[in-house]
C-alpha cells in the first residue's frame, strides 16, 4: 500500500484519472476490453469528469481505438428506484459525456416491488453479469473513495467478510442511509490490477491514521497483485507520503 499526496485534491483526481485511462488504453493494445470500477460521491463525480476528460483525448488522438470500449462497474449501489437521484449511477453515466460511445455500463436493476425481498436477488444479478463480462480477469483499476468512518463501496467497518466469494452482495442495514445497497464484494474489488482510494479534507484523517485495521487495510492485505494507492490531500502522522 503507498500514498501518494498533493495539497490539490484536483491534482490528485486528474492523476488518478491518467492512470486509469493509461490501464485502459493498455487493455486495449492487448486486444481486449478495458474494466474498470468507479464509485459514487462528489469525488466519485469528480474523477468519473475527469477519465471522460482523459478518454475522450485518448481516443481522439488515437484512431485504431476507435472501435474500443471500456466496460464500467460500479463499486455499490443505493438499492433506490432506477430513476432517483440518490442513485450513484445516475451521476457518473452523466460524468462520461464525452467518451460515453466507448462506454459499457453496467447498472443494479431494480424491481421495486419489494425491495427489502429483492435485494439478494439483484446482488446475484449484478454478480452474474460480472461473471460472464469479467470471469476470474482482474479489473484494469478500481476507483475507490474512503468514507469518514474508513468504509469503502458500502462495506463498512465490522460488516466486511473479506472471504465472501460472492462477486456482489447485497447490504441491508446500511449505517448511512439508505438501509438497502448493492456493493461489490472485498474480494473481488481486490482482484485487481491497480486500486486508487481517496481520502479527501480534513474529516478523512482519522480513517488515513487507522487506514491498516479498516476496510482499505483487509482489501489491501487481500489483493495479491494489485498496487493499492491511497491518494490523499491531508498530511498524516506516522505515514511516509
Amino acid at each position: 500500500m503507498k500514498y501518494l499526496y498533493d495539497p490539490s485534491s484536483d491534482e490528485l483526481i486528474a492523476s488518478c484519472a491518467a492512470r486509469t485511462v493509461d490501464a485502459i488504453a493498455h487493455a486495449w493494445r492487448e486486444g481486449r476490453r478495458a474494466q474498470i470500477v468507479v464509485t459514487g460521491g462528489r469525488t466519485g463525480s469528480a474523477s468519473a469528469k475527469a477519465i471522460d476528460i482523459a478518454l475522450f483525448r485518448l481516443i481522439r488522438n488515437n484512431e485504431s481505438f476507435e472501435g474500443c470500449v471500456v466496460h464500467i462497474w460500479f463499486s455499490d449501489e443505493r438499492y433506490v428506484s432506477s430513476d432517483s437521484d440518490e442513485r450513484n449511477d445516475k451521476a457518473l453515466i452523466e460524468g462520461f459525456s464525452l467518451s460515453t460511445a466507448h462506454c459499457v455500463f453496467h447498472v443494479v436493476d431494480f424491481a421495486g416491488s419489494n425491495p427489502e425481498q429483492e435485494l439478494d436477488g439483484a446482488a446475484a444479478n449484478y454478480a452474474r453479469d460480472m461473471e460472464l463480462e469479467v470471469g476470474s480477469k482482474a479489473f484494469d483499476s478500481v476507483v475507490l473513495s474512503m468514507g469518514e468512518d474508513g468504509h469503502i463501496a458500502s462495506l463498512f467497518p465490522g460488516r466486511i467478510d473479506p472471504a465472501e466469494p460472492r462477486y456482489a452482495i447485497g447490504i441491508s442495514g446500511s449505517p448511512k442511509p439508505p438501509a438497502l445497497r448493492v456493493s461489490i464484494s472485498l474480494s473481488r474489488l481486490a482482484h485487481a490490477s491497480a486500486i486508487y482510494i481517496f481520502g479527501l479534507g480534513e474529516g478523512k484523517i482519522g480513517a488515513l491514521e487507522a487506514v491498516q485495521s479498516g476496510p482499505v487495510g483487509l482489501l489491501a492485505a487481500n489483493s495479491k497483485s494489485a498496487q493499492v494507492i491511497i491518494m490523499t490531500d491531508q498530511l498524516v502522522s506516522g505515514v511516509k507520503q
